[in-house]
């Protein structure tokens, strides 16, 4: 019988498959059986590490077919053959899934298509720069992948949360044009808004969809800052038991998470869930920095009340209460850790009120968590802007 070998560790397997040996029979390959498809370049590191379990591009390769590496055809090894076969049927079979799920339904055969641990990607964004280097978007879709799965890492990281406790996938939609947007997005998530930059499912299944609209997602900085603010929204209802909290009175918390992921991974708070919002002059309030602008409404005698924001919706939220939602997050993550965090958002997906669990977790009730929070900004935010 013939072992199969994960799809992502091809070039590792085919590699170390034959065992050491005093004598080499096949000078061209070394005994390996097989040597690296040299048709994807750069990226065959990428597609073959662990981040990567399937690729549309290296399954629709000529010299490898989704194997990642070529038989040598100077000896013969029916072991290594027959695994190459095998992961070439594993790869068809998964990009005939995916273009009859997704590529029939908008009339698009160029769509690109990722499948990494934890998300399903699809892809189409236009060639960017990142850095001073610019990118196709075959080698951006691997880039998005590593980027994805990184960023799920450091979110169960900062909140001190196992896989069991996360135990969904994502499915996220990265597309150059509106028309395949405007068809997968409302499909996929339930909402009927094809206008929208961006939708999002969050529960029972992961969802988000999104164009690259020009005017709000015209780089790779803007569209990184983008994916990060959303799938924090995805991994906050992932996060069991599943539920989404931004429309149950803890938008605060929802809202609040999503933007201090936004600042830690980007350095700035540019993205909010809704439409309306975004539509409105003050979209880019203080520049998406604002730890120095939450210092001087302080100074100022103006800092809103917790109480203030504390229980409305995410879509109720002014520009200083989203700020205010990230400062507060801010506080709790850097004075109490975030397994607090995690705590605390557990247990409003339980249905207990807020003003119960932040006792119950921090010791503090809406009025009592003032003091300390604004003692924090004052030792903790400068007041004036340094960049």
């Amino acid at each position: 019988m013939v072992r199969s070998i994960p799809f992502g560790a091809a070039l590792c397997a085919l590699t170390t498959f034959v065992a050491a040996q005093d004598v080499v029979t096949c000078r061209a390959c070394n005994n390996h059986g097989s040597f690296a498809c040299s048709k994807h370049g750069k990226l065959f590191a990428q597609e073959e590490g662990p981040g990567t379990k399937f690729c549309s591009v290296a399954t629709e390769c000529k010299a490898c077919g989704g194997a990642l590496a070529v038989d040598c055809k100077q000896c013969v090894n029916p072991s290594v053959e027959s695994a190459l076969a095998e992961r070439q049927r594993l790869a068809r079979e998964w990009l005939d899934k995916r273009r009859k799920a997704v590529d029939e339904t908008v009339g698009n055969r160029t769509l690109l298509h990722l499948e990494t641990p934890h998300v399903d990607l699809v892809f189409s964004i236009r060639p960017l720069m990142v850095g001073k280097e610019k990118l196709d978007t075959h080698t951006l879709m691997h880039l998005y992948g590593e980027r994805l799965e990184a960023f799920r890492t450091l979110y169960q990281q900062t909140l001190e949360l196992t896989d069991t406790e996360m135990p969904g996938r994502l499915r996220v939609y990265l597309f150059r044009d509106q028309h395949d947007h405007g068809i997968v997005g409302p499909r996929e998530t339930g909402f009927g808004n094809a206008g929208a930059v961006g939708l999002k499912q969050m529960g029972p299944e992961f969802v988000y969809s999104m164009w690259q609209e020009p005017r709000s997602v015209p780089d790779d900085e803007a569209l990184h800052r983008n994916v990060v603010h959303h799938v924090t929204h995805l991994l906050n209802s992932e996060v069991l038991p599943v539920m989404f909290i931004g429309n149950k009175g803890h938008g605060w918390i929802d809202e609040g998470l999503a933007h201090w992921f936004e600042d830690k991974v980007t350095g700035r708070c540019l993205n909010y869930c809704f439409e309306e919002v975004l539509t409105q002059p003050m979209a880019d309030w203080k520049g998406g920095r604002w730890r120095t602008p939450v210092r001087q409404l302080l100074d100022a005698g103006k800092l809103p009340t917790f109480a203030s924001f504390a229980s409305q919706n995410t879509d109720q939220l002014t520009f200083e209460g989203h700020a205010m939602a990230f400062a507060y997050v801010d506080f709790l993550i850097a004075t109490k850790g975030g397994a607090k965090m995690r705590d605390l958002l557990r247990g409003v997906k339980k249905g207990q009120p807020s003003r119960d669990v932040l006792q119950a977790v921090y010791g503090w009730n809406p009025l009592t968590i003032e003091a300390p929070f604004q003692q924090w900004v004052k030792d903790t935010y400068p007041p004036v802007s340094v960049r």
